[in-house]
């Protein structure tokens, strides 16, 4: 029976085609909390994905992001240099893609995703020269403009063959066959799931935009504008049109506004590559391209055990010997350290807890099988305590939970410990300052990465001893309060 009507489309495509996208967009929008807390959260969502993580990096180091040579290696140290912000937009922009493409794509949905990278990134340079802090929620926007159309042609089935087919046959325009066919316009449907995906207000506004819209929902309209004339020509009236537009829009001369129009599509090209789309560069309108490569399906890439990575693990401790010059916080601290235990040196489970109050009580946390730990890491290490983590305080050193361990010191994991954590190999050991015990980081492989080595324990040993010394000098540098 075929689908029709507005809400019946929102639901198959939301629930039913991407429900993995939904899912993570949802997360990444119940994100709650102070500011480190939304980064932690934020870096533990990324981290879950190795492949999310490796196109974060691979984007944050992009000549957009990063024009500097200094390299960006871990998702902290992203989300402190680029913003909550622009980091979530490359995530959700990643998702989107990831999603779409990962079947078998039709040739409209790449002629509509290049239309898409164009549109958004003529988005972005416009308001650029506006309003310069709103720049990826512009690029979201642009991206995203007709998500309805392209989760349409990602789904297949017999709907999508109709419309394919009334389209090459009888010469309708796009809407009056979604309409016939869908009993609905792409554009609501878009409406309806930026509406339910939280994807932004101007998004929304940008769909149907007011008589007097915000800067932002010009540059989006008139990004889509410019990506739909770059299809019919760059000489076409549609185009003059348009860069006429521009001309008032930004204040830039003609020539000089041509000119930046022309070198936005060559940079959407280069956009596209970055976040993951070869397929679709051939298809963005370029006066340079001279040939057309053939699209390249991207194999999905398999998950694997997590591997250390030593040039990251260097690239944290020398961030962390110079957190006063990098003008690092406590929490900007935690948060590298524990992002160059999980991947720098492969650690699978990494938690960092704060000692309160006789109470070690989890405040970041990464890995797969981490989930609950955020509000269940909650053990007493009083006086009279007998637990892993009163253990480590007592030992005031690192402390290495072998396999041979296990037997010998069963009575450090009791009833609660061994509920949350289950019995592995471990490393554990309390962050001081002067005399008193203020964090413990517990880290294992758990059930992916074997058994630990001898040189994952000096280098969590490593870790420490650079923690430690990070603090001290923050807490030096702090000035004396006046009497």
């Amino acid at each position: 029976m075929a689908i029709k009507g507005l809400d019946k489309w929102v639901e198959r495509l939301g629930q039913r085609e991407m429900p993995v996208l939904a899912n993570v967009i949802t997360e990444l929008n119940n994100l709650t909390g102070d500011d480190d807390t939304e980064i932690n959260q934020l870096a533990d969502v990324i981290l879950k994905d190795p492949n999310l993580t490796s196109q974060v990096l691979k984007i944050a180091n992009s000549v957009q992001y990063n024009p500097s040579s200094y390299p960006i290696n871990t998702v902290s140290r992203a989300i402190v240099l680029i913003g909550f912000t622009g980091v979530r937009a490359i995530c959700i922009s990643v998702m989107v893609i990831d999603s779409l493409l990962g079947k078998q794509p039709k040739e409209r949905l790449l002629q509509q995703m290049a239309q898409a990278f164009h549109s958004a990134t003529q988005s972005r340079l416009l308001v650029k020269r506006t309003d310069a802090d709103v720049q990826e929620e512009v690029f979201i926007a642009g991206l995203l403009y007709h998500l309805g159309e392209m989760a349409f042609w990602s789904t297949g089935g017999e709907a999508v063959e109709q419309v394919d087919a009334l389209l090459d046959d009888n010469g309708l325009n796009l809407e009056e066959v979604a309409g016939k066919v869908l009993g609905c316009d792409f554009a609501s449907i878009t409406h309806s799931l930026a509406g339910n995906w939280n994807l932004g207000e101007t998004l929304q506004q940008s769909l149907k935009p007011s008589a007097q819209p915000s800067s932002k929902v010009q540059a989006v309209c008139l990004g889509e504008e410019l990506s739909r004339a770059a299809k019919l020509g760059w000489e076409s009236a549609e185009m003059e049109d348009a860069i006429y537009k521009v001309t008032r829009f930004t204040g830039l001369s003609y020539v000089d506004a041509r000119r930046a129009v022309e070198e936005a599509a060559e940079e959407a090209a280069s956009v596209a590559l970055t976040y993951g789309a070869p397929q679709v560069c051939p298809l963005i309108p370029n006066r340079q391209r001279e040939e057309k490569e053939k699209p390249v399906v991207l194999e999905p890439a398999l998950p694997e055990p997590l591997q250390a990575d030593p040039e990251l693990q260097l690239s944290v401790l020398r961030d962390l010997s110079n957190a006063l010059m990098e003008k690092l916080d406590v929490n900007a601290i935690f948060q590298m350290v524990l992002e160059g235990l999980h991947r720098g040196i492969g650690l699978e489970r990494v938690v960092l807890a704060f000692v309160q109050k006789d109470q070690v009580t989890a405040k970041f946390v990464l890995g797969e099988g981490t989930d609950g730990w955020r509000e269940k890491f909650d053990f007493p290490v009083e006086r009279g305590a007998n637990n892993l983590f009163s253990h480590a305080i007592k030992q005031g050193e690192p402390v290495w939970v072998s396999q041979e361990d296990m037997g010998q010191r069963s009575r450090f994991y009791d009833p609660d410990v061994k509920k949350l954590l289950g019995e592995h190999p471990a490393f554990v050991s309390g962050i001081f300052l002067g005399p008193r015990c203020i964090a413990i980081f517990y880290c294992d492989r758990w059930k992916l990465g074997g058994t630990l080595r001898e040189d994952q324990f000096q280098s969590f040993r490593h870790f420490m001893v650079q923690t430690e010394m990070s603090l001290k000098m923050l807490a030096e540098k702090r000035p004396t309060p006046r009497p």
